[in-house]
């Protein structure tokens, strides 16, 4: 007697066998799916408490400036020139006062928060700045946009800017 002739003769327990290997084959995909879904608490970003000259890395949750020490943090955008380029701090981002009060309001009440009204806020509310420069200016003026578009190596070229990636 072949397989055909017997599953024909047991259909109770051809779908059994089926019903076995669908859910087996459901639970590998969930399984798969989940393990792959990556951690955000294990996402870095670099900080700095120095305007730059020094940074550290952190979890990428955080919203800048928290305290970090006694001193206020700040998210620091690091790259470097070249492959073997020593890395720098090309400029730092932060949020407005306001803008950090109405997040934080948000993270302590979150059934309350309008998601389109926080997610407004990591553009209209963030700030950035170079090293040693003057002053704060908003991501999304002109002026931020020069900011984080005018790359240069500290020996003053532009050629093959990098990012440098948290934990590489």
């Amino acid at each position: 007697m072949g397989i055909r002739e017997s599953l024909n003769k047991n259909p109770s327990i051809t779908t059994g066998v089926t019903i076995g290997i669908i859910v087996i084959a459901l639970l590998a995909i969930v399984w798969q799916m989940w393990s792959s879904r990556p951690n955000i608490n294990n996402i870095k970003s670099f900080y700095t408490v120095d305007d730059g000259k020094t940074w550290f890395e952190d979890q990428a949750t955080k919203n800048p400036p928290f305290d970090y020490k006694g001193s206020p943090a700040y998210r620091a955008y690091v790259f470097k020139c070249g492959d073997s380029g020593k890395p720098f701090v090309a400029y730092m981002e932060r949020f407005t006062p306001d803008a950090l009060k109405k997040l934080e309001a948000a993270a302590a009440n979150p059934t309350t928060s309008d998601p389109m009204a926080m997610e407004n806020l990591y553009t209209t509310g963030m700030e950035i700045k170079k090293p040693g420069g003057p002053k704060w200016v908003l991501r999304t003026t002109a002026e931020g946009d020069k900011v984080q578009s005018d790359l240069k190596c500290p020996d003053g070229s532009t050629t093959n800017i990098q990012p440098v990636i948290p934990g590489e």
